[in-house]
């Protein structure tokens, strides 16, 4: 049975038991016991190395924040390497970058030499049997150049007297300065019109045209140049351009929106041009006044369609959109002769929200005080042309052949009246001082009643202490008769004169007795006053 049990056992069957001759270690049960299988004979154990000795073996360890900083430092190495692998990978995309576009960019100079013989007429508009490419296909727009020194240092950029003129280019656009982007302008002035819907498509197709653009941007330099810095030589190749541009715009737009377009144009042209002015000349918005508003809308209404606007037709433009979102200036015209606030050039009878099934009133304008607009006959040729298009024509020796005049008389303004003050300010004015006078009336009447009451009241106590000298002095009937007789003296005298009073005479006696019923009353109160006080 032993051998069966050992064979199990070898083969794994079963567990090995201990035999009776195996010895049994059991762990420690307490801290001697196991110092004691440990060898430990003591503890704790004794230190084999000197403090001292452990800080040389560890100097890094035990050591102050200045050295351990300065043993940091002394062991960090910066490689330069990979610094000169990232600069000369720049270098090689530099090379790459100016290889693909010189690929890309044409010469100016082949530019020059290939389109020598273009013209500005397009290629839809021949005369004479000659075709030329449109003029927008040949002028591009040119990349902003660094204008001089005086309009970039500080805020100079932003003021219009420090303006200049980068100079003309005949093949490439001058640019609005400070990287102000035409499109940008003319969609401004687009979100301000009222067009309908099936018209806003052309509208924008056409305003937004490399050709009006153009307009935009030549006509900007040429009333910067006008008011601001006069160069005859630059004006006028500026207004051939313009000239030129305006034909293209105007021959590219289909005849059935030629007329729905040209209504708007010109006003809308003078808008962006205010528009432009003030976005870049933001430090100057005072010059671009009443007066700069009229002189753009006369330009664009006479450049484009031979006549002059309506007048103040700028009073309607929604500024809030032509003018940069930061500023916030009054729109309003100088009210002559009346310093009127912002409130009171307002109805009086602000309108409020209506009730329901309340029909709210309508507001009409009030009539300016004084006299009204002057208005003035002129001629008008029905078969002229606007002055862009005589002028391109004129240029090229065309035109000739066309039929004559026809005038036709046209009533126009003249001066327009002062609109300011109107009947409604006269009115909301006079009221308003009307209130105010008598705000002052009645201040002027408490002031009187409180000084009537402090005299009244003074001329009591007066003769209640005359009252108390005479009763005093009644009791000394010696200076009463001596006091008469003086009197009587004074009125026989010379000195005398009918009217005078003779106070200087009881004026002495008046003072004496008045010191004697004040000595009166101290001693008076001096008697009430408690002796224990």
């Amino acid at each position: 049975m032993d051998d069966d049990a050992d064979k199990r056992a070898t083969h794994g069957q079963y567990l090995i038991l201990p035999k009776p001759s195996w010895e049994l270690l059991l762990p420690p049960i307490t801290v001697e016991e196991w110092f004691e299988r440990s060898g430990y004979d003591e503890w704790p154990l004794p230190v084999e190395k000197d403090l001292c000795d452990v800080k040389k073996e560890f100097s890094d360890l035990y050591c102050t924040e200045d050295e351990m900083l300065a043993k940091f430092i002394e062991g960090i190495e910066i490689s330069m390497e990979p610094y000169d692998v990232v600069e000369k990978q720049v270098e090689q995309l530099e090379e790459k970058l100016k290889k693909y576009s010189e690929l890309l960019l044409e010469d100016r100079e082949s530019v020059h030499k290939r389109d020598s013989s273009l013209s500005f007429i397009p290629a839809s508009f021949c005369m004479g049997g000659s075709s030329n490419a449109e003029i927008i296909e040949n002028v591009r727009s040119r990349k902003p150049m660094e204008l001089p020194e005086v309009t970039q240092t500080g805020g100079r950029a932003k003021i219009v007297q420090y303006a200049l003129f980068p100079g003309f280019d005949e093949w490439e656009l001058t640019p609005l300065p400070r990287q102000i982007e035409s499109p940008h302008i003319l969609n401004k002035v687009t979100q301000g019109l009222t067009i309908e819907d099936c018209y806003m498509k052309a509208w924008k197709k056409y305003f937004f045209s490399q050709g009006s653009v153009a307009l935009l941007q030549d006509i900007f330099w040429w009333v910067l140049m006008d008011r601001f810095c006069p160069n005859s030589r630059e004006q006028d190749r500026l207004y051939n351009r313009i000239s030129d541009s305006y034909v293209s715009l105007f021959l590219g737009i289909e005849e059935k929106y030629k007329d729905f377009f040209f209504s708007l144009y010109p006003e809308a042209l003078a808008q962006a041009l205010y528009s432009a002015f003030c976005n870049v000349y933001t430090n100057s918005i005072k010059d671009f006044d009443d007066d700069f508003k009229t002189y753009i809308c006369n330009i664009t209404s006479e450049w484009i369609c031979g006549s002059r606007p309506k007048p103040l037709c700028w009073k309607h433009w929604p500024y809030h959109l032509l003018q940069p979102s930061k500023l916030s200036i009054d729109h309003e015209p100088s009210k002559a002769g009346f310093k009127l606030s912002s409130q009171e050039s307002q109805v009086e009878d602000q309108p409020t929200t209506p009730l329901l099934f309340e029909t709210p009133k309508a507001v009409t304008d009030s009539h300016p005080i004084g006299a009204g607009p002057k208005f003035e006959r002129v001629q008008f040729n029905i078969f002229g042309r606007s002055p862009l298009v005589s002028h391109y024509l004129d240029a090229r020796h065309l035109g000739h052949d066309v039929p004559g005049q026809r005038l036709v008389a046209r009533t126009q303004v003249d001066t327009v009246g002062a609109e300011h003050p109107t009947y409604r300010e006269i009115l909301h004015q006079t009221k308003k001082v009307y209130k105010q006078l008598e705000v002052e009336h009645k201040r002027a009447v408490t002031m009187c009643e409180q000084d009537r009451r402090r005299v009244t009241r003074r001329y009591q106590k007066e003769i209640e202490e005359l009252k108390l000298i005479k009763k005093e002095l009644m009791k000394h009937k010696n200076e009463v008769k001596g006091l008469s007789e003086k009197i009587v003296e004074y009125q026989n005298s010379d000195m005398y004169e009918p009217g005078l009073s003779s106070d200087f005479v009881l004026e002495p006696y008046i003072n004496y007795y008045r010191e004697v019923l004040k000595e009166k009353k101290k001693k008076e109160q001096m008697e009430m006053i408690p002796e224990d006080v």
